[in-house]
């Protein structure tokens, strides 16, 4: 996890102080295996994304001397998930797939 301290700014209210704003970031597994099986490539993907959240709130102090509250969610912990690569999987490199006839 990554941690970044900074002000939150919105329509030209801000936080006095910056906050912790945290963000996922890092290495997940990835990898692609040729099936003999299937005869095509099989693909496992992941990536890392949050896993726990919780909801926090400032206070924004704007121009005019008002302030207003404001939500953001907090990452608490992060992991890897398990995604899609692509919309399919792709025949092997070299191989074609039999050509039906028509009758």
């Amino acid at each position: 996890m990554k941690y970044t301290t900074t002000s939150i700014v919105i329509s030209g209210c801000a936080t006095a102080e910056p906050v912790e704003i945290n963000s996922c970031s890092g290495n997940c597994g990835t990898s692609s295996m040729y099936s003999a099986e299937a005869n095509t490539m099989m693909h496992y993907c992941s990536c890392c994304q949050e896993a726990t959240t919780s909801q926090k709130e400032v206070e924004l102090m704007c121009p005019d001397g008002s302030k207003v509250k404001h939500s953001y969610i907090h990452v608490e912990s992060c992991g890897c998930h398990v995604t899609d690569c692509d919309a399919g999987t792709t025949t092997a490199p070299g191989t074609t797939r039999p050509r039906r006839r028509r009758r």
